[in-house]
């Protein structure tokens, strides 16, 4: 395929951390080693990290801080130029709101991709923000969804339901994920994992509810959770309360190296979200980071999950506001080693035939370049 300018405009963007920061630098480094010329307009950050981040990256970065309106004025100043200075033809832009502020014109001769994830798409028909939803997405010539349900969101704020497409994310492999598992693999135990942002929606609660009910008939297990927010006090002391703090490890935010240790380690990983006060999962990114590795997945039914496992071959979907669901389903995977080895290997088969960026590269071509039906 020929090489190509892409303008990348986001908000997200490392080094801050957060799925969309590392779905778009993923997808603007696997562009990149394609042969395409990406560059990348996105707000600043720190400045000794974003110094280090970008000095290695082989694609030019610019960077803009300021009062946010003034920010925002500015990136998109910049965007409209190199489109008219070096023809651009592709702008990526990581969500509807880095769209929001260019003008049909600017980008009239350009093929516009909007990059979609599901919880900035919660917006009451009828209001304000669906109206800025609905204007931003006329502007783009397609709609990339991370997954069906996000799809679904997407299709109620555009005028031709053929504009959103449904193209799952690529996923960096995190460090230390092996390309071929042990033959046969190691057997399964009773330690699990969670990495998440620890708020209400990603249903850690739920899961310490379940240990609860399974410590007597599990006495080796183990929790580990990765990850911090606003719910940390509330869970710790839900474990505490519950009998199972001795059995939960909360470990905040971790480096991807101590992050990949746990992986490695973990036998089930466990996300039982639920939607909640306006948040939803729309894909779960950690969920192929955990199948790179081997791990079977244990998911809530919430959101676009089910695009991330597939139930029954990858891993389990269940009610993630149940903790006797979370229950059956732990119970399932500790008790027959089997079904978690099998889920496991064929989670870890998907990941590096459909979610690492050097195979997921392809279909963000063919998004980006090929005709729309």
């Amino acid at each position: 395929m020929a090489r190509a300018m892409i303008v990348v405009t986001t908000q997200c963007f490392p080094p801050n951390v957060g799925g969309i920061e590392a779905y778009v630098a993923g997808l603007a480094d696997a562009l990149a080693r394609h042969g395409h010329s990406p560059n990348v307009f996105c707000d600043a950050a720190e400045e000794n990290a974003a110094r280090e981040f970008d000095s290695a990256r082989a694609y030019p970065i610019k960077r803009f801080r300021g009062p946010r309106g003034w920010r925002r004025w500015r990136k998109a100043r910049a965007v409209v130029k190199v489109i008219r200075q070096n023809g651009a033809r592709v702008v990526v832009a990581d969500s509807w709101k880095s769209l929001e502020i260019l003008t049909p014109d600017a980008l009239k001769l350009a093929r516009v991709v909007s990059l979609a994830h599901g919880a900035e798409l919660l917006a009451a028909p009828g209001t304000g923000k669906a109206a800025r939803i609905v204007r931003a997405f006329q502007k783009a010539t397609l709609v990339a969804a991370n997954s069906q349900f996000t799809a679904d969101l997407a299709r109620k704020f555009v005028d031709n339901a053929a504009k959103v497409r449904v193209v799952l994310p690529g996923v960096d492999a995190p460090p230390g994920a092996p390309r071929s598992l042990p033959s046969p693999p190691c057997p399964r135990g009773q330690k699990l994992l969670t990495i998440a942002r620890l708020e209400p929606q990603k249903g850690v609660d739920t899961v310490l509810q379940s240990l609860s009910a399974l410590q007597e008939s599990y006495p080796d297990m183990i929790y580990d959770v990765v990850g911090s927010g606003s719910d940390t006090n509330r869970l710790a002391a839900l474990a505490d309360g519950l009998g199972v703090g001795g059995r939960v490890r909360f470990h905040g935010r971790v480096s991807d190296i101590e992050k990949a240790r746990l992986l490695s380690q973990a036998d089930v990983f466990v996300l039982a979200n639920r939607r909640d006060a306006g948040e939803v999962e729309g894909f779960g990114i950690v969920l192929a980071e955990a199948a790179a590795f081997g791990i079977p997945a244990i998911a809530g039914s919430a959101g676009g999950t089910g695009d991330a496992v597939i139930a029954g071959k990858t891993g389990l979907i269940v009610d993630g506001t149940s903790s006797a669901a979370v229950q059956a389903a732990l119970t399932t995977l500790f008790d027959d080693s089997e079904v978690a080895r099998r889920m496991g290997i064929e989670g870890h088969k998907r990941f590096w035939s459909e979610f690492a960026w050097d195979a997921a590269i392809k279909r963000f071509e063919a998004t980006l370049f090929d005709p729309i039906a």
